[in-house]
């Protein structure tokens, strides 16, 4: 099938439809919550590129396993609940992308010198070298849907340097001319490409998020403090916006994400996907089947944008399924 970029005549969408600016300081160490202090606990540092990334590896040491990437404005911690299961059968590995969580969070350059889809997706493959692995399960979700799918699309060139055997993808939004921008959202993409110079409050966030679970998820607002406060820390706030570029190169590179995430060939590929989620609305999983028909799609009821933290087993039991694949 040819892909055209000129489908895409909507403006680039984010995530999450926030709508006020408030004022409020970085997360200090003595702030971060137990449910973060104890996932950064479990993990380490991994100084890439002068950066220093927040790298969680759990379950037997070993070059096969599976390599979750998350989403925005997310981080690795969305899926404390999916790694203790899988980790029990095999190495799993998850980080924080520059920019997000616990990982470095640069405020002094444009978009593409820190936060470009195409140099998350370098990162990962340096964090699989580092780590020795060389036959994975890629787990996506969100932006790190697209980041995922450049793994694939390296992958399907003989360019990346480890073998996905499984892709599983969760709700994203590459397809992009199937989104449509909040007016806040248009606005943040008009600002300059740069840090921000004022804060945002943990209640913007909150705010943000909470549209976006299911209606009946709990714990709800344990969750939504959490991924509130990853988001705050070591200055997040200033440059989230600025991450929401990628939403611009989803539209530059179009063709390739969306060719590759329709037309994957080196690998069979699965599609988890919450029916409730407000944003990346389930008639885009629907393409993506009928345009790939091989791949196997499974709907998640009452699941939002978030299946890792409103479904955590249930994700789980798809990955664990798939660590015998060829």
């Amino acid at each position: 099938m040819k892909l055209r970029t000129a489908v895409v005549k909507l403006m680039l969408f984010m995530t999450l439809p926030f709508t006020t600016l408030a004022i409020a300081p970085t997360v200090h160490a003595e702030e971060r919550p137990a449910c973060l202090e104890e996932w950064r606990s479990q993990g380490r540092f991994s100084e890439i590129d002068g950066h220093k990334i927040f790298v969680h590896a759990s379950g037997p040491k070993s070059d096969e396993g599976v390599l979750i990437v998350h989403g925005y404005p997310g981080s690795s911690w969305d899926w404390s609940g999916v790694v203790g299961p899988v980790g029990k059968k095999t190495r799993v590995v998850v980080i924080d992308m520059l920019g997000f969580g616990q990982s470095d969070k640069p405020l002094d350059g444009k978009f593409k010198d820190y936060y470009s889809l195409m140099k998350q997706a370098d990162l990962y493959e340096a964090v699989a070298k580092e780590e020795g692995l060389k036959k994975v399960v890629l787990v996506a979700h969100d932006m790190g849907q697209t980041v995922g799918t450049e793994l694939m699309a390296r992958q399907d060139e003989g360019k990346l340097p480890f073998r996905i055997k499984h892709a599983i993808i969760l709700n994203g939004s590459t397809l992009v001319d199937m989104v449509k921008l909040a007016e806040m959202q248009k606005q943040l993409l008009k600002l300059p490409d740069q840090a921000s110079k004022k804060d945002l409050s943990k209640e913007y966030f909150v705010k943000g998020l909470r549209p976006t679970f299911d209606k009946n998820f709990e714990p709800i607002e344990k969750t939504l403090n959490c991924m509130a406060m990853q988001i705050l820390e070591n200055d997040g706030d200033k440059v989230i916006g600025q991450i929401l570029r990628y939403l611009d190169e989803r539209k530059e590179f179009y063709d390739r994400w969306v060719g590759t995430l329709t037309g994957f060939q080196s690998a069979p590929m699965t599609i988890l996907w919450g029916r409730s989620d407000p944003v990346a609305h389930e008639a885009m999983a629907d393409r993506i089947k009928l345009w790939r028909p091989v791949t196997d799609l499974y709907k998640l009821e009452s699941v939002g944008h978030w299946p890792s933290i409103e479904v955590p087993n249930r994700v789980a039991k798809e990955i664990i399924n798939k660590l015998d694949a060829e």
